[in-house]
Parts: C-alpha cells; sequence; structure tokens
C-alpha cells in the first residue's frame, strides 16, 4: 500500500470516528476486521462494540438510527479501500 492511500485512509477513518463519535480502537480493529474477512459484518456485536454507549434513560431512542447510519458509513469506507489497499 503506498504512503498516500495509507495516510488517506487513516485520515477518512478518522473523520468518520470524529463525526459519529464512536470508540477509536474498537473502530480500527472492526476495519482490520473486515479487510481481512473482505467484508462489513453488519450484525451481531462487533458493530456495537465501536458505538458509544446510549442512556437508557434518553428521551432521544435513535441507537438503531445511529447503528445504521454507521454501518452505511463504514460500508462505504470499506468499498472505497478494500479493492485499493491490503492490510499489512
Amino acid at each position: 500500500m503506498t504512503a498516500y492511500l495509507e495516510a488517506q485512509r487513516e485520515k477518512e477513518l478518522g473523520e468518520i470516528i470524529a463525526a459519529e463519535n464512536l470508540k477509536p480502537e474498537e473502530t480500527a480493529q472492526f476495519i482490520d476486521a473486515a479487510f481481512r474477512e473482505g467484508s462489513i459484518r453488519a450484525s451481531g456485536t462487533a458493530i456495537t462494540k465501536v458505538l458509544p454507549p446510549v442512556s437508557r434513560f434518553s428521551k432521544e431512542k435513535n441507537h438503531g438510527e445511529k447503528k445504521r447510519r454507521v454501518v452505511q458509513k463504514l460500508g462505504e469506507f470499506f468499498e472505497r479501500f478494500f479493492g485499493l489497499v491490503s492490510k499489512r
């Protein structure tokens, strides 16, 4: 992988993490696993580990919407870089 692609990949992933308030280490592990396996896993506990904690007493019940949006953004990120780079 070229240095430019690696830098661009890290930059874009960082932007997604910041925009969605995701857990950085867990998100990086999730994406690394997706590149190894060849796909994003939208179900199961792996995706929920990257999401920020949600208060059970919050008036906003948007956890499902947040999960859908994060899966979509990470999926687009994955599709953009999967054919171009291979993880170390």
